[in-house]
């Protein structure tokens, strides 16, 4: 399950349908966008090996930017971020205006606690988007908390909440927004909504930022004394 949600939300961003099809035998000619579309669905399931599996079978001359972009996503799942940087790298080479690609970098940039090159990579991604992605904009409002921004914060959350009902990173986000502006009541709910989902929370890469924003909340409301606002940012997951 891990990175399962994050993924998610990644591949909801794509244009391409993520279709359930049947996978040819290697030895057989498969149209290229075919092969993409079983690998993104592959993606989609967690099943990154079978994913990487399609994705070697595709010629150099059919390695256009949506392979580039699923390639991405793959690297983003496997433990060897050396690797994983060099192919964002030459993804990124190959196109340097893809918003997509540089909202994985910035992830993966992130997971190496790199926050300031994160952050730009962000922004990149931002200024190359023809559209809002509501990953890039959750990912800009969790570095505007980290450079302890609330207002910058809040503005790029609701243009999150604008495109669609945030995933658990965004809910992460705003439940880490919200105690840090001391609105305990609303900060309550998105807990009591989270434990309603309990797989979410117990299942999830977020589990320790979670239980961190949990444990501030319920201290403010036993003891008001004990609160301390700017302690919050300490409760963004290290991987963002």
């Amino acid at each position: 399950m891990r990175l399962k949600m994050l993924f998610f939300v990644f591949l909801s961003c794509l244009s391409a349908s993520c279709a359930y099809q049947t996978v040819s035998p290697p030895g057989a000619y498969v149209d290229p966008s075919k092969r993409l579309s079983v690998a993104q669905a592959h993606l989609f399931l967690g099943q990154w090996a079978l994913a990487k599996r399609q994705l070697d079978y595709l010629a150099v001359a059919d390695q256009d930017q949506s392979y580039w972009r699923l390639l991405s996503l793959y690297w983003l799942s496997a433990e060897q971020d050396s690797e994983a940087m060099l192919v964002h790298q030459e993804a990124l080479r190959k196109y340097p205006d893809d918003d997509f690609i540089w909202n994985n970098y910035g992830v993966l940039l992130g997971k190496q606690k790199r926050w300031n090159e994160a952050c730009e990579a962000f922004e990149t991604a931002r200024r190359f988007g023809l559209a809002k992605r509501q990953s890039v904009q959750i990912n800009l409002s969790r570095c505007a908390l980290r450079q302890k921004d609330v207002n910058l914060a809040e503005i790029y959350l609701k243009q999150a909440k604008e495109i669609a009902d945030l995933p658990l990173i965004g809910l992460m986000t705003e439940l880490n927004l919200v105690l840090i502006q001391g609105n305990t009541d609303k900060a309550r709910k998105i807990v009591d909504f989270i434990q309603a989902n309990t797989d979410m929370a117990t299942e999830s890469v977020y589990f320790n930022e979670y239980n961190c924003l949990s444990w501030y909340l319920s201290a403010h409301e036993t003891d008001l004394t004990s609160y301390s606002a700017a302690s919050l940012f300490t409760c963004l997951d290290g991987t963002r």
